[in-house]
């Protein structure tokens, strides 16, 4: 009887082993499984780059450049001259620079050329002069620039002119 008990025992303890052996097994298939499913949507997810500030600040100013955003008309709504208000007139509040978002520039004026943003904050713009091709650039600063609102700054003869835009399109 003891024999016959020693036996029970013995089968007993090789089929706890093996059920101990199954688990782990299956233990195993299912960490792997889980790290294989972490893995896939991991490198799945599609990558986005992140834009610098000049080029958000560039995407506003001009638009995207995707479909039906390639420009941006901005129209003046107030200008300061050394911190003074300047009033005016029913033509000037219709005065708009449109920037679009390949470097090209036109104002309401007439005048045409080329714009850059080198770096944040500053707003460069080149005309040429139709009658006599003499090129002129001016530097602004950018003191706010939303998707609503454009303020920029330059220094000239009377002081520092701040112009406001809002935007026409």
């Amino acid at each position: 009887m003891t024999q016959r008990i020693s036996i029970l025992i013995l089968e007993f303890s090789i089929q706890e082993d093996y059920l101990n052996k199954q688990v782990i097994i299956n233990m195993k298939v299912v960490k792997y499984f889980i790290v294989l499913c972490i893995s896939i949507l991991f490198f799945s997810c599609a990558k986005e780059a992140v834009i610098t500030n000049a080029d958000f600040q560039k995407n506003l100013l001009a638009g995207t450049g995707n479909y039906q955003n390639t420009s941006n008309a901005w129209r003046l709504d107030s200008l300061t001259i050394s911190g003074a208000p300047y009033k005016l007139s029913v033509n000037e509040k219709k005065y708009t620079k449109t920037f679009f978002r390949d470097g090209a520039y036109t104002d309401s004026d007439g005048y045409m050329g080329v714009w850059d943003m080198s770096t944040e904050n500053k707003l460069d713009i080149t005309t040429t002069n139709s009658i006599n091709n003499v090129k002129t650039k001016s530097s602004y600063d950018i003191v706010t620039l939303n998707a609503a609102q454009l303020h920029i700054k330059i220094t000239g003869t009377k002081g520092a002119y701040q112009y406001f835009f809002v935007i026409a399109n």
